[in-house]
């Protein structure tokens, strides 16, 4: 396609030699017209000059040139990249040739020489059908690209942890021609993350950013690898609201927080208005004894000399609740009655098959739990035992899991002679959880 034919509706302003005061304006006219044909300009080859050298910049279309690919050879060790060539019947089954490009040899080059002039070495353009018939850049990942504006938009909105989709939507609702897709935000993304942390590794910038900002942290690490494997970290004014409202403390673990798959063990308090804070937060290699009495005795350090938890409240994790026995011997101990009644359900409705009545077991269940006098139980289990005695296994289950070992954990006849202030389920922990992966976004 002529020049003249392609800058018809710029022939009062383009000239081949047209003089530009400085490199920049002259590039980003070019450009701006490219866009406006539906086409991407880029920089080829770019040259400042010397003493006796005029500097020159080349612009090209983006498809301009020629993929060179490259082979990938898969070794018993690792990957190796190799020059790609041509694939014959005596290469190994084992090459792979990637063969995907923009690159289609469109031969559409500009050339800046001298004081920015601008000098046009191919007057066709080989894309004018594709270009004419486009109605936008989409796909093109130079176009898409952020200018200094929405740049500062990504990080701002980064910083306030909105999400990558919304800003997208927010720089399209700001430019209507905007053509920058979700990897456009992803790289940006990782690049502001990469700028503020300096080099430094994920876990170092982690362990930056706890003593930069003054919390409390522990950290272990294998003694071999020298990797961290549990990390143990609290906020400053969180070990104040600990030290004046340790009456009652719960814990429990959450899972996909992080990409290691690492569990999350959150612990939480309540203050004298009944309102919940986070007490810390601690990432466990595993959900074993050692793991639990290393958080645990990380947590009783930082009430040293301060009153101990009166209460701890936690599902039946058997390895939590021998650490709590272990480091904290004075304190109580009650199981969830939220997380009790969800595994009676899920492993008796089995049980009863197609017998209708175990919506009234779960309603007889729930009164034990309940019962406010030890005599009360007794009476109350003697009629379970009567109703529902023919069910297999059921009274055995309910006896060896739960009210042999545990019963003075969860029933009401022995849980309410300790002040625990109404807080026997985890209810808050899980709402912890929620708020967390709510803000975290994903894992």
């Amino acid at each position: 396609m002529p020049v003249s034919t392609l800058f018809s509706d710029y022939k009062d302003t383009f000239t081949p030699c047209r003089p530009f005061p400085s490199r920049e304006a002259a590039v980003s006219w070019l450009q701006m017209i490219g866009r406006e044909n539906m086409f991407v300009l880029v920089t080829k080859h770019s040259d400042a000059g010397g003493i006796k050298r005029r500097g020159r910049v080349k612009l090209a279309c983006e498809r301009s040139g020629t993929y060179r690919g490259m082979s990938q050879r898969v070794g018993k060790s690792k990957a190796t990249k190799i020059a790609s060539k041509p694939r014959n019947e005596e290469e190994e089954e084992t090459t792979r040739t990637q063969t995907g490009t923009k690159k289609c040899g469109c031969p559409f080059p500009y050339q800046r020489k001298g004081k920015c002039r601008l000098l046009v070495v191919c007057h066709c353009y080989m894309w004018e059908a594709q270009s004419r018939a486009r109605k936008n850049l989409d796909g093109h990942s130079f176009a898409g690209r952020l200018d200094k504006g929405e740049q500062e938009v990504v990080v701002q909105m980064t910083k306030g942890n909105v999400k990558s989709r919304d800003i997208l939507n927010t720089l399209k609702q700001r430019d209507v021609r905007n053509v920058s897709t979700m990897r456009t935000i992803y790289n940006a993304r990782q690049k502001v993350r990469n700028e503020d942390a300096g080099g430094r590794t994920q876990m170092q910038q982690l362990l930056h950013i706890l003593e930069k900002n003054k919390w409390m942290s522990w950290h272990r690490k294998h003694p071999v690898t020298n990797v961290v494997t549990e990390l143990f970290w609290s906020h400053p004014d969180s070990i104040k609201l600990l030290r004046c409202f340790p009456s009652v403390i719960l814990m429990d673990c959450t899972y996909k927080t992080n990409r290691y798959r690492m569990p999350l063990l959150e612990i939480v308090g309540i203050t004298s208005t009944h309102l919940t804070f986070s007490v810390g937060f601690a990432f466990l290699s595993s959900e074993s004894h050692g793991n639990y009495v290393w958080a645990l005795e990380n947590l009783r350090s930082i009430l040293d000399g301060w009153p101990k938890p009166n209460v701890f409240v936690t599902d039946r994790d058997l390895a939590l609740i021998s650490v709590i026995e272990e480091v904290f011997p004075a304190s109580s101990h009650l199981l969830c009655s939220w997380h009790i009644n969800k595994v009676v359900l899920a492993k008796t409705k089995k049980m009863f098959g197609e017998n209708d009545g175990f919506a009234r077991f779960m309603d007889r269940w729930t009164s034990v739990m309940y019962a406010n006098s030890e005599a009360l139980l007794e009476v109350m289990m003697n009629d379970l035992r009567c109703e529902f005695g023919n069910v297999k296994g059921l009274i055995e289950y309910l006896d060896n899991t739960w009210l042999k070992n545990y019963k003075e954990k969860f029933v009401s006849a022995w849980t309410n002679r300790i002040m625990h202030f109404g807080e026997t389920t985890t209810q808050r922990v899980e709402s912890a959880h929620s708020i967390l992966k709510l803000h975290l976004g994903n894992s």
